[in-house]
């Protein structure tokens, strides 16, 4: 039987077509959606304030329980805590803009738990400076408030600059038998701003994280004001 000639020339159907279109377009986004995601929404690495956040909070988990903080008549306000300023891993004389910045931040986070962390660099006087402001800090010995500083624990550690990372270790020194009651390690990733508060040296082997920009323009042009 020979078929008939409308029927071989007969269009789809406009409805066919449509849920037809829709069932590849749905299929194409299933199949784009994952790749999409794990390409673009990937999280940012921690900053300094967060990494600050993740060692303290470390700390406290170590040093409470073995203080005894919890039960009755001791608390984290019973403690005065002296934070002082991480050091090189390889000179524990010498240290960084990212040393200081990481023991403010440090300071901030114990504070928000509560413990009674010490300003140690208070000077006895405001000191008054027409074209600066007042200012009550100073790292001067001789202007200092106090000379000594009674504390029941002391934060320390060091920091050790790796090829793509700052690696800090902290830990909080019992000042009363010098027992060390905590300690914990967390990495900062190497990135241009890292690497200035680092100062000198800081910028080796620092490169952009995202390929936007040649990298000899990167370096010629971008890395020399960050020095």
């Amino acid at each position: 039987m020979t078929p008939s000639r409308a029927h071989v020339g007969a269009r789809p159907d406009p409805r066919t077509l449509m849920v037809l279109a829709l069932f590849l377009l749905a299929a194409a986004l299933l199949t784009a959606g994952p790749v999409r995601a794990g390409r673009n929404d990937q999280p940012p690495p921690p900053r300094y304030p967060e990494v600050a956040m993740a060692l303290a909070n470390d700390l406290d988990r170590q040093a409470a329980p073995r203080l005894g903080i919890g039960f009755p008549d001791n608390s984290r306000g019973l403690y005065w805590v002296v934070v002082t300023v991480p050091a090189e891993a390889g000179n524990l004389e010498a240290s960084s803009g990212l040393g200081r910045l990481m023991a403010q931040e440090l300071a901030t986070a114990l504070v928000a738990w509560g413990y009674n962390v010490q300003e140690i660099r208070k000077a006895s006087e405001i000191a008054f400076s027409r074209g600066q402001g007042e200012f009550i800090l100073t790292r001067d010995t001789r202007a200092l408030a106090r000379r000594q500083v009674a504390a029941t624990l002391v934060v320390a550690g060091t920091y050790t600059v790796l090829p793509g990372e700052v690696r800090f270790t902290m830990e909080v020194i019992d000042a009363r038998n010098n027992n060390i009651v905590a300690m914990s390690s967390q990495s900062l990733a190497r990135s241009p701003e890292v690497a200035a508060l680092l100062g000198r040296g800081g910028l080796s082997e620092v490169c952009p994280t995202v390929s936007t920009v040649d990298p000899e323009v990167f370096r010629r042009e971008i890395l020399p004001y960050l020095r």
